[in-house]
Order: C-alpha cells, then sequence, then structure tokens
C-alpha cells in the first residue's frame, strides 16, 4: 500500500516537473535571443565607435569576450529555468488552495514531455554555439584584412612630410588596422605614450628625427595598468613616472572577476542612454569611463587607483562618464570631459581649479564652448591661453572637428573657432596633441591614406597656429 501511494505520488508529481522543463525551456529560449541581440549590438556599436571602423571593431574580439559571452549564455538558461521554477510553483499553490490540485496535475501532463530532439532545445544549441562561432570567424577576417590593408597603406601614408600643408600619417610601425590615437608625450619628445591595439596604451621611442619616422616598436603596457577592459586616453607628465588614463574597469565588488567586459559594453551603451535621454546612472555608472593614475617605481606601473582616490588629485570621477583629463602647464588647473548634470547636453568639458593646495569644484566652461552636442578632448597650450577642443557642430567638416577657443581679458572662454581644412576632414578628426618642443602638432583621424581605423597624423604647429590666428584677427604670430 505504502509503496502503491508512492507510485502515485511520483507520477502526481513528474508531469510537474515536466511542466516546469517545458517552460524553462520556452523563457531560455526567448531570453537567449533577447540576450544574443543585446550582447551582440552593444559589442559592435562600441567597437565601432570608438575605433572608427569596422574592421578594427572585429579586431577588439579577444578571448576574453567569447568566454564571457558563452558565460552569460549559460547564465541566461539558469535564470529561465529558475523563472519557471517559481512560476510552477506559485502557480501550483494557486490551484492547490482551491482545491484544484490534482486535476491541474493531469492536466499539465497530458503532452507535456519533452525531447531532447525538441525546437527549443535545437534552437539552444544554435544559440549556444552560433554566435561565439560567428565572433571569431569575424575576428579571423578581420585579422586577416588587417594585413592587406596595412600592406596597402604603407607605401601611401609615407607622404613627404615637406609637402606643403598636407597632414602626415605616423609611420606603419605606429599606425595599424588597430586604433591608434591620443599621443602624449615625455619632457624630451622622444617617448610617446599612446593609445593602441584600439584598448590598450602603448610606450614606443623615437630613434631617429620626426620626419625619418623611426620609432621603435610599441611595446603595450602590461598589467596592472592593461586589462581585459577598455584603456585609453594616457596623459604622461614630463619626467614619465606618472600616467593619467581612462578606463571602464569594474569597481567595487565586481572589480578583478574575470570575462566581465562584454557585459560592461551592454552597460556603457544603457548609462548613456540613461544619462541622455534622463539625466541620470544606473548600477553607480559601471561601464562609463572613469579617471585612473599609476605611477612608475623602480621601473614598474603601480596598481592604478582612481584619481579620486589619489592625493593632491581633482575630484574628476562621478557615477557618469568622465575621462579625457588634461592640465594646465603649471599643472594648478584641470580639464576633462563629462556627461554630469548641470551641463548643456552629452558630453561637455569642465574644468577645476587648485588654489592654496586644494582643487575647487568643477566647473562647467559655458556656453561658448559647449552646447547641446558634444564637446570633449579639452587640452590647454602652454600659455594657457588657448584651449584646443574637438567638438561636433552644424556646420563642421564631417563628424568630430577640433576647434580653438581662447581666453578673453576677463579670463573667459570665446566662442570655439575651426581649425579648418588643414586639420579637419569629412570623417573624425579629434584629440589633439603637440610635441613638447611646440614644433609637432598631432590629431587622431579617419580619412584616406590612413589604415582603417583612426590614425595618428600629424602637421607642423606653427601652421596651424597660423591658420588660426589668421581665421580669428587677421594676425599671424611670427
Amino acid at each position: 500500500m505504502v509503496q502503491h501511494i508512492g507510485s502515485m505520488h511520483w507520477k502526481e508529481s513528474m508531469p510537474i516537473t515536466l511542466s516546469i522543463k517545458r517552460l524553462g525551456l520556452n523563457l531560455s529560449v526567448a531570453l537567449a535571443m533577447l540576450y544574443i541581440i543585446i550582447m551582440l549590438a552593444s559589442l559592435l556599436l562600441v567597437g565601432l565607435l570608438t575605433t572608427g571602423s569596422w574592421q578594427a571593431a572585429f579586431l577588439e574580439i579577444g578571448w576574453y569576450t567569447i568566454v564571457g559571452f558563452e558565460l552569460g549564455f549559460v547564465g541566461v538558461l539558469i535564470v529561465g529555468f529558475a523563472v519557471a521554477v517559481v512560476f510552477m510553483f506559485v502557480e501550483n499553490l494557486v490551484h492547490n488552495l482551491i482545491n484544484d490540485w490534482s486535476k491541474t496535475t493531469m492536466r499539465s501532463g497530458q503532452s507535456d514531455a519533452v525531447s531532447t530532439r525538441s525546437w527549443q532545445v535545437r534552437l539552444l544549441a544554435v544559440c549556444l554555439v552560433f554566435p561565439a562561432l560567428s565572433l571569431l570567424v569575424l575576428r579571423m577576417l578581420a585579422s586577416v584584412g588587417a594585413f592587406g590593408v596595412a600592406a596597402s597603406t604603407a607605401e601611401e601614408s609615407m607622404q613627404d612630410p615637406s609637402a606643403q600643408m598636407q597632414p602626415v600619417a605616423m609611420s606603419p610601425i605606429i599606425n595599424t588596422a588597430y586604433r591608434e590615437a591620443e599621443p602624449s608625450f615625455t619632457a624630451d619628445g622622444r617617448t610617446m605614450y599612446f593609445n593602441c591595439n584600439s584598448s590598450n596604451i602603448c610606450v614606443s621611442h623615437l630613434t631617429g628625427t620626426w620626419e625619418d619616422g623611426n620609432w621603435s616598436p610599441p611595446e603595450r603596457l602590461a598589467a596592472p595598468i592593461s586589462s581585459e577592459y577598455e584603456e585609453v586616453e594616457p596623459v604622461i607628465n614630463a619626467d614619465g613616472d606618472k600616467l593619467y588614463f581612462t578606463s571602464i574597469r569594474p569597481t567595487g565588488l565586481l572589480k578583478g572577476i574575470p570575462f566581465l567586459s562584454p557585459f560592461m559594453n551592454v552597460l556603457r551603451v544603457a548609462n548613456n542612454l540613461t544619462t541622455t535621454r534622463l539625466g541620470r546612472s544606473f548600477f553607480g555608472g559601471m561601464g562609463l569611463p572613469d579617471v585612473y593614475v599609476s605611477y612608475r617605481v623602480d621601473g614598474a606601473w603601480s596598481e592604478p587607483q582612481s584619481i579620486n582616490d589619489t592625493d593632491g588629485e581633482p575630484p574628476i570621477n562621478t557615477s557618469f562618464a568622465d575621462h579625457c583629463l588634461f592640465f594646465s602647464d603649471d599643472g594648478n588647473e584641470a580639464f576633462w570631459t563629462s556627461t554630469r548634470p548641470g551641463g548643456f547636453g552629452d558630453n561637455d568639458i569642465w574644468t577645476a581649479r587648485r588654489v592654496d593646495g586644494k582643487w575647487t569644484d568643477p566647473e562647467n566652461l559655458g556656453s561658448n564652448v559647449n552646447s547641446p552636442g558634444s564637446e570633449h578632448t579639452s587640452i590647454p597650450t602652454p600659455d594657457g591661453r588657448s584651449l584646443y577642443v574637438t567638438a561636433v557642430r552644424d556646420k563642421g567638416f564631417g563628424g568630430d572637428d577640433i576647434y580653438i577657443t581662447m581666453r578673453d581679458s576677463e579670463g573667459e572662454w570665446e566662442a570655439l573657432v575651426n581649425l579648418g581644412s588643414l586639420v579637419n576632414g569629412k570623417g573624425d578628426d579629434r584629440c589633439p596633441a603637440w610635441t613638447p618642443d611646440l614644433r609637432i602638432f598631432l590629431f587622431d583621424s579617419v580619412r584616406s591614406g590612413g589604415f582603417g581605423a583612426r590614425d595618428i597624423w600629424w602637421v607642423d604647429y606653427k601652421d596651424v597656429l597660423g591658420y588660426t590666428l589668421t581665421a580669428k584677427t587677421g594676425v599671424t604670430l611670427p
């Protein structure tokens, strides 16, 4: 009799288990499709916007990305079945309360068996394998294409530096099919830190003259500077022992957990949208860029710290996007880009000053510089009288253009003036920089003659300065 009751109990509970299986599979399929769409869209969107080309975006796909993608997929399946278990428990509890448990059980079990050959199982198997395999194939194809682009562009990029007022691409040693941008120099102008391999920081040394373009092969900075996450916008001090850079690495409880890079892209897109439309960020601004500081001690770089946690540094980081930090020559004035509230929309330029050893509260640079569009990468000239800014304006030459603003007699910043066609073209032209001797003006650009993504270009600084002053006042400095 006891055995018979146990048998009946097993038969009655079995259909409920199968119901959970069927519902779990259906939920998992729906969540898996949504997961794949969101992850692939964010991965490719962030890659394209940051690198400037599809090829460079595909080159960004690494093992951390693929493994993280697959682990997230497994998590989606677990969530799907967990939701199914909770749903079925609640449903059966409700039916039990109205004394309809047995009928519900039999009804659920009539045609509820799920075969391993069901369309749900097959679709989940495809979802598990196909996206990751596609990412791997895209990465391999991009690598093959990168060699082709580099070979065809190498000769084209080695232009005659004496050509009158024409931008010159840095040599193929520096520029590749990846994104190269944001150069920064030590005091002698012969050591350059720059954004390389799309989302890393490299260092290279000039072994000859600038015009010869003889640079040592770039060396990627190792951990703890480099990680699986994006590290860009390096600013090295004159002595070469202090490095500021921007990163989207996770903090807090998520710090140090591997394979999170694809999810940081999702959070980045989501927080950018909520910042723009709602004026707020979520999850502490996770996925948005922050500024970090590292020191070179005994030949090795220290563990990067948030600039807010470093004594004597300006309070840059918030739960919004904060990046593109630059200092005045005396180190007492900081300029950076932020999407924090109180601006004019999207990225704005903000500033703070050090007075009696303490940094003032951040201030927006105002409507002469900022607009409802995007302004970033604000680098002051050594005399402190001018500020170069990357901005998007309706009457520009393309996407991002480089502008200049000057202080008036009362210290206020005047309206932005476009640098003109010497620097700006149809594509993105951004992130101005110069050598310490003020001889070479550099910027990154997506244009014909490059290697496909953002590349570093240069012109004589005197031509840039002379053009700007002529356009604004009709007077050219000697």
